[in-house]
């Protein structure tokens, strides 16, 4: 995976990369990137002369007690993580945009501003983020009336032409995009842990290779499931939707009941609730709270797109992104920083401080797409991974990977006739030939 100087500087400021890290040091969050970053833009600095430079030189001047010069320094000193990770990425078929490249959403850097992530990772089409849509919510747990009721509404946005945004968990959120999805629809799912795994799991996969599916998340692909990052990213499925369905709630609980009340705060998209009977439903003050009723006619969708405050409005109609500028023509664009005003930095009247959140974020470098990748293939590399020492059994490899025996077996006698894969009895097991070779030229057999 090949990424600019400036992708490479963003992710290691701002992102984990797990196991793999041994600097101790915390990636900077999304505020505090943004601190950092109208700081370097006002000392026109771009990021990746962080990784070409003396950073005590070239910080001189930089002041903040969270974000001290040290913790920058280990930060960046993170090299040899980021060159693994982007390794085992690229082999999933997972792609990274920052928030300068042209294919990062709009909608979320229009309506979260200052706090729109600096990196999200996905898979799939890149192109869906764009489209906006419906989102669905509600609970993992939820009865098989909600779980219908998010089904038929994604079968109906499908034929009205929405895609449906969602949190792709179980429950509400899945039976909503596999409504669409089973009618040759399309889906947005923000993946709050494990994007890796979902992305080659056999129930995603087929609508990725279609180009009907994307997922994506803020967070390291690898991340496992962690209440915050659940919590927080509930903003980015609406901020991607253009209008909101909350199917079930729990008053005062939970990631959808959260989600739901950050929207009606910051009225990113008109926000409907199911209509229900249970009097303990949460659905109930959201509608006190501001909320809409959801018709009783799911014919016309566009309806649900009515209502929303001027703020909705301004962001559909704006043309270019928030922090973008259009770049001026030339034979080559320089990267530079992106622009984010901090959100502790008081400096002048609002319409200073308004001009400021209106500044440009220049095109980063631009960097190929990474070439789509067959899910056979991603087996085989995965293989590499997971049998790299030892050969493992059908079961065991089934289970590591979170596929279906019966496709599995599939795939090793695939790759055992296409010589990729080395099968061994008693008992029976694979392993990658590619281990094998590996290994074979630690110990000088190269043939």
């Amino acid at each position: 995976m090949h990424l600019g100087s400036q992708a490479q500087a963003v992710m290691l400021l701002t992102v984990s990369f797990g196991k793999s890290d041994k600097s101790g040091a915390k990636p900077l969050s999304t505020k505090e990137w943004a601190r950092f970053a109208v700081w370097l833009r006002d000392h026109d600095l771009d990021p990746s002369a962080l990784l070409k430079g003396d950073v005590q030189t070239l910080l001189t001047g930089w002041m903040d007690r969270a974000i001290t010069l040290s913790r920058l320094s280990s930060l960046l000193d993170r090299g040899g993580a980021l060159g693994l990770a982007l390794e085992k990425w690229q082999r999933a078929g997972l792609w990274i945009i920052i928030r300068s490249d042209p294919e990062y959403p709009e909608r979320l850097k229009r309506r979260l501003r200052l706090e729109s992530p600096p990196v999200m990772f996905g898979c799939g089409n890149k192109k869906l983020l764009g489209r906006g849509g419906i989102a669905v919510v509600g609970s993992r747990d939820a009865d098989q009336d909600d779980i219908a009721f998010a089904e038929n509404l994604g079968n109906s946005a499908t034929k009205q032409g929405y895609s449906v945004v969602s949190g792709a968990a179980r429950g509400v959120d899945e039976s909503g995009m596999f409504g669409a999805l089973k009618n040759e629809g399309t889906a947005i799912g923000v993946m709050a842990d494990s994007l890796l795994r979902t992305a080659t799991a056999a129930k995603f996969r087929k609508y990725i290779l279609a180009g009907d599916l994307v997922l994506i998340t803020p967070f390291n692909p690898e991340a496992g499931f962690n209440v915050g990052n659940a919590m927080s990213r509930n903003r980015y499925i609406y901020c991607l939707a253009d209008a909101a369905v909350v199917v079930s709630s729990t008053p005062n609980k939970g990631g959808t009941w959260n989600g739901a009340i950050e929207d009606l705060k910051a009225a990113w998209v008109p926000l409907w609730v199911k209509p229900t009977t249970n009097a303990k439903s949460g659905n109930f003050e959201l509608v006190q709270k501001g909320a809409h009723w959801f018709p009783d006619d799911l014919s016309s969708l566009a309806c649900l797109l009515n209502g929303s405050s001027d703020r909705t409005a301004e962001d559909r109609s704006v043309d270019l992104p928030l922090f973008e500028t259009e770049a001026p023509p030339s034979a080559t664009t320089e990267s530079a920083v992106e622009i984010s005003e901090p959100l502790e930095l008081n400096s002048g009247s609002p319409e200073v401080q308004q001009e400021k959140a209106d500044a440009v974020e220049p095109v980063a470098e631009t960097k190929p797409d990474l070439v789509d990748v067959d899910f056979y293939t991603l087996f085989l590399n995965q293989m590499l991974d997971i049998t790299g020492n030892d050969p493992g059994k059908v079961e065991e490899i089934a289970v590591q990977l979170e596929l279906e025996k019966s496709q599995v077996n599939t795939w090793l006698k695939r790759g055992v006739a296409d010589g990729k894969i080395k099968k061994l009895t008693r008992p029976v097991r694979y392993q990658s030939t590619a281990s094998v070779r590996q290994q074979a030229s630690l110990f000088g057999d190269d043939g």
